[in-house]
């Protein structure tokens, strides 16, 4: 039996699954790409030859762990998997760029460490070449930035002593590579965006909860009376306190209109309305990110832009309600937010704004996870303790649930901490009631020094939010995927109380695999993380084992079913639901 290879295309990354039989003597897995790179796509070290005819070269892609009985080497080592192969069957390479066309080919690496060979007549065959970036149907585009702090990649980067200062300052200069880095795909598409917008004359609609990021201001700064913004106090404890103070000043050649609702209730939205002329709405942008330093740079967010008139129109309606309802929230606004927004021209699309009365939006969203067939992937951000789509979720993945559904595949990262005494939210793993587990993870960076890598920073002092995205993925691999996303903290006062936006998604399943890779993404980064902070910083695992007992040996073992459970999930077999 030949190793079966999928590929999944990301914006900015692929992530790929493979299946394959017990293999005796194999040390790993070694992964081979085949690409034809963009303008600007830096080439991988581990080439292995010229640029063919067909604008394709091969590449060995590289590992950064090695075998756990082997040699000390200098932290920040990279090794062509051909050397340190890889032990699990999933994985995401984040070595290609927007632009690129790929393909991939993994084979098992036999025999022990010092004498292993390529045994390529056991691999996979080459996939078929995939395109990396952000267009999918319906003229929808997803973008995610790399700000997850708890990485080794930054922690190399950062100074031993007083890294946060150092990391303050990077997030701070536009120039910086760090910033660059970080903030990724969603800072060069909204900066693209800005300075297209000044470059045609067209106007922009922005509401905004916080704004403190010193590329953004200028830009929208520049556009003058062009720029139409509602712009928020931010998160204040106190009526009259702005966090946005410095920023209003700055904008005060532009069309600003001050919404102080807070701490009543939160001007949450972060949405971008570009319009062909002053009233003619062409695209929107939304999502999660806030138009701050963290909210680009060290906090994980994503932004979805969807270039559909009628979509962006509901959104320009609705600012126009929030510029005329100042620091209120009164009767017209609720009613206004009472039923979804439909067009036939963003087929499979419903908009939901608040804030509403009687919850409607979480009973859409909460019906759609009830009606998962295969899984629910998500990333959350503070829903609250009780009456969330997290909630919802939980009922899924709960033994003692009337509701429990043991066949769905369940992957998240929520960032709260549900052991509180005061607002407690239980979750589990195969029944068990526990802080945080594989299933619903909670983020968590390397607590000090192990093989291979290095103390990692958790977060920046002040930030309060590591993965501040809000996004659900339905079934992303089957007939109805969907996509839930927006500013929407998916609870009962984002729906009640706050000014918010979530956006519902349905078919379109190249967006829902994007964010669903990008999910998993976020997952593996903290699954493994979490795990050495429940083992006092002194994991188990600590490097590649030298033998074959790593891999899926006994589909009747409750370990190596889930893993084959997992691997059916993305390969969109209906073993998985």
């Amino acid at each position: 039996m030949a190793i079966d290879l999928i590929v999944h295309p990301g914006v900015d990354s692929a992530f790929l699954a493979w299946r394959a039989p017990f293999i005796a003597e194999c040390r790993g897995f070694a992964l081979r790409r085949k690409v034809r790179r963009a303008a600007g796509s830096a080439t991988s070290p581990n080439a292995t030859g010229a640029v063919h005819a067909d604008g394709f070269a091969e590449e060995i892609v590289a590992s950064w762990v090695g075998f756990a009985d082997g040699p000390d080497v200098p932290e920040g080592t990279r090794k062509p998997t051909t050397q340190w192969p890889i032990q699990k069957y999933l994985w995401s390479d984040f070595a290609v760029s927007p632009g690129d066309a790929v393909a991939y080919r993994v084979a098992p690496m036999i025999g022990p460490e010092a004498a292993m060979r390529e045994a390529v007549d056991l691999g996979s065959d080459w996939s078929a070449p995939v395109a990396i970036g952000a267009e999918t149907d319906g003229h929808a585009a997803c973008f995610f930035n790399r700000g997850i702090v708890a990485s080794q990649w930054l922690a190399r980067l950062l100074p031993d002593e007083n890294p946060s200062a150092k990391l303050k300052h990077e997030i701070a200069n536009p120039q910086s590579r760090i910033r660059g880095f970080l903030a990724g795909p969603i800072r060069d598409k909204l900066i693209a965006l800005l300075t297209d917008a000044a470059a045609t004359k067209a106007h922009v609609y922005a509401a905004l909860f916080e704004l403190d990021d010193p590329e953004l201001i200028p830009l929208l700064a520049a556009l003058k009376k062009r720029a139409h913004v509602v712009l928020g106090n931010g998160s204040v404890k106190k009526k009259g306190e702005d966090e946005n103070a410095d920023a209003r000043s700055q904008l005060s050649g532009c069309d600003v209109h001050d919404r102080m609702s807070a701490p009543r209730a939160l001007a949450h939205n972060k949405f971008l309305v570009i319009s062909d002329g002053a009233s003619k709405p062409q695209a929107v942008w939304t999502g999660s990110t806030n138009w701050t330093m963290t909210g680009l740079c060290t906090q994980a967010n994503n932004a979805v832009l969807v270039a559909n008139p009628a979509l962006a129109q509901f959104y320009l309606d609705q600012w126009n309600r929030l510029a005329d309802a100042g620091d209120a929230s009164p009767d017209a606004l609720y009613q206004a937010d009472g039923g979804p927004r439909t067009s036939a021209t963003a087929k499979g699309t419903t908009l939901w704004f608040t804030p509403l009365h009687g919850g409607a939006d979480l009973e859409q969203a909460g019906a759609l996870i009830a009606g998962a067939k295969h899984g629910i992937l998500f990333l959350m951000f503070n829903p609250g303790p009780r009456g969330t789509l997290l909630n919802d979720i939980i009922e899924l993945a709960s033994p003692g649930s009337p509701n429990f559904r043991p066949d769905l595949y369940i992957q998240g990262v929520v960032n709260q901490n549900p052991g509180t005494a005061k607002n407690p939210v239980v979750l589990f793993n195969r029944g068990d009631r526990i802080d945080a587990n594989a299933d619903v993870l909670l983020p968590a960076a390397i607590p000090g020094p192990l093989k291979y890598w290095k103390k990692e920073l958790l977060k920046l002092p002040q930030s309060h939010a590591m993965v501040h995205s809000k996004v659900v993925v339905i079934d992303p691999y089957g007939d109805k995927p969907v996509v839930m996303t927006g500013s929407h903290n998916m609870g009962p006062k984002a729906s009640g109380v706050n000014d918010e936006n979530l956006v519902v998604i349905e078919g379109n399943g190249a967006l829902a695999s994007q964010y669903a890779g990008k999910i998993m993404e976020i997952y593996a980064q903290y699954r493994w993380r979490h795990s050495v902070q429940m083992e006092d910083g002194k994991p188990r695992w600590t490097g590649l084992a030298n033998d074959d007992a790593w891999q899926i040996v006994d589909a009747s073992k409750p370990y190596d079913k889930r893993r084959l459970r997992e691997l059916d999930f993305w390969f969109g077999s209906d073993a998985a639901g």
